[in-house]
């Protein structure tokens, strides 16, 4: 095309960096990389959406509800878990050290059940709801092996239509009620909250937690495993019919961490347990580094992560993918003013360097974490930088990188601020170093800086956590605390590590996610990432600003 006919306007852009912003573009330029068949194939166990933020998890959810006939969306944001974290029956529970997992459980499969039934026979009122129950007792009431099912059905009968959140407060009162029930009497008087457990003394707080206990462990999960068997059998045996739940803003606060992970938790084991259901699939999209910390978190003996692995769906991009996305979205955002003719990314952007050197998609693509997110905000950057110009030039590529990289970086702070909330002064070790580094090219004065912020904080990241016990005389030497840091930064995704001289760089994003204590301990060589750059004075030569890396 010819470049005295394009002009880049103010405000012009590829798309908004969240699927909820960018659903016009989305729909238009939706790239497909085999993601999106497995997903809705109810035959496979793919249900968890597994990446990075801003690798595209919510864009296939959205695409997916556009595409199945019968779908629901759930958001945690509108279940009332934080009136469950802050109900007084919790509260005891928690004080008391009782394990709530099968309650999360007993929670998750009733609110899926329920949606379920709502999507298969449109339930919308008590009515409707009170039909469906009576015929199911009608057809099944003589079938001793669907007893429990019936008999859950009926408790619930006119109350299937309800809100999310209502049938969540419902269950919750009845773990209350229950409970005083099984404490008795005796212990009439003692009030069912965190106050309450406080008063409690040593002997009571035993006999109390005995009881209270059996109340968890006698919840209706069985019942609930014939309710899913009668509907396998029942509702859902259709091959002609599918139907979908989805569930996004998981990685949200929509909870404090301890409650929120349990119940990440709770919803993957029944994710599990619904694939006994064919015609039916919970999608779930999760962030990677939350589902290493729920796993964490809720590890218990028996666990094995391998048994997980069928189920999770990592998205990756590789640099023609990307290089679509963007060639897809110049041309549609373009379209508009020039409708005749095919627009694409060597028209904007400036031609390959003399002598055969890096193109500017090649510039663009090595400072993204290989995710949607960075390369549309790198490129809205250089739109925005070149503004009322008939194309970007190499000059304004550089202008727009140098804000990007300003933004990188606090992007990296706001999407890892809950495993590594002090990011922001564990990162500085890195300010003003070469590009390629050793540990010994890491000042001693800097070193102690990075340490004495980080032991000025009062929070859970691992960095710091290692500091106190470095300051605090607790056998822990300089050269652990810097492998701490340089283990974490390598897992954000700051820079990159070379184990071995006859091996190439590994990164988070390409390689593995994380690195092992003895890995990071034999690391000599180690790269800053392209995209933090200029937001860290990182001292580059010609060579390594457009140096190709050699990432696969």
């Amino acid at each position: 095309m010819d470049d005295k006919s394009l002009k880049i306007t103010r405000n012009l852009k590829v798309g908004a960096l969240d699927a909820e912003g960018d659903a016009e573009l989305l729909n238009r330029c939706f790239v497909d990389n085999g993601y999106l068949s497995r997903l809705m194939d109810v035959d496979s166990p793919e249900s968890i959406i597994l990446g990075r933020t801003g690798s595209g998890k919510s864009a296939l959810l959205y695409k997916i509800q556009s595409m199945a006939q019968k779908v629901v969306k759930l958001d945690p944001n509108d279940i009332s878990v934080r009136f469950l974290e802050y109900s007084d029956i919790i509260q005891f529970f928690c004080a008391l050290n009782i394990n709530l997992d099968l309650f999360y459980k007993l929670l998750w499969r009733h609110v899926l059940t329920v949606e379920f039934l709502k999507l298969r026979y449109d339930i919308k009122n008590e009515f409707e709801s009170r039909s469906f129950i009576d015929g199911l007792v009608s057809k099944f009431s003589r079938d001793v092996t669907k007893k429990k099912a019936l008999e859950y059905f009926s408790e619930w009968g006119d109350r299937f239509w309800l809100d999310t959140d209502e049938q969540l407060r419902i269950i919750t009162n009845k773990l209350e009620s229950d409970t005083k029930s099984s404490i008795g009497t005796k212990y009439a008087g003692v009030a069912l909250s965190l106050e309450g457990a406080k008063k409690l003394s040593d002997e009571d707080r035993v006999e109390i937690k005995q009881r209270a206990s059996l109340v968890v462990n006698g919840l209706q999960i069985r019942k609930l495993n014939e309710v899913l068997d009668l509907l396998a059998e029942h509702s859902f045996d259709d091959p002609q019919k599918r139907f979908y739940i989805l569930i996004d803003q998981l990685d949200e606060e929509w909870a404090g961490t301890e409650t929120r992970v349990r119940f990440i938790r709770a919803l993957i084991e029944e994710i599990k347990t619904f694939r006994r259901i064919r015609q039916t699939k919970i999608i779930a999209a999760l962030r990677k580094d939350l589902l290493v910390l729920v796993f964490d978190m809720t590890r218990d003996s028996g666990f094995q992560e391998e048994k997980y692995e069928s189920y999770l769906l990592e998205l990756r991009w590789s640099p023609e993918e990307l290089a679509r996305l963007i060639e897809m979205r110049i041309n549609e955002v373009f379209k508009s003013q020039y409708t005749k003719q095919l627009v694409n990314f060597d028209d904007v952007f400036p031609k390959a360097r003399k002598g055969g050197g890096q193109t500017a998609m090649e510039f663009i693509v090595e400072r993204t974490l290989r995710r949607p997110r960075d390369i549309l905000q790198f490129v809205n950057e250089s739109f925005a930088i070149a503004a009322d110009r008939e194309r970007i030039s190499w000059r304004s590529l550089f202008a727009a990188e140098a804000q990007y990289s300003e933004k990188r970086l606090k992007s990296l702070k706001e999407e890892w601020g809950e495993v590594h909330p002090s990011f922001e002064d564990s990162v500085e070790v890195l300010r003003g170093l070469k590009a390629t580094f050793t540990r010994s090219m890491i000042k001693d004065a800097r070193l102690e800086d990075v340490m004495l912020s980080l032991y000025d904080n009062d929070n859970s990241d691992p960095c710091v956590a290692i500091v106190k016990k470095y300051y605090d005389g607790q056998g822990v030497k300089e050269s652990d605390v810097l492998s701490s840091l340089l283990s974490c930064l390598y897992r954000i995704g700051a820079i990159g590590v070379k184990t071995g001289a006859m091996d190439t760089y590994i990164w988070c994003y390409v390689d593995q996610a994380s690195v092992t204590r003895g890995e990071i301990k034999r690391v000599e060589h180690m790269k800053i990432h392209k995209m933090l750059y200029r937001a860290l004075d990182v001292i580059t030569d010609q060579r390594e600003i457009f140096e190709a890396e050699d990432l696969d």
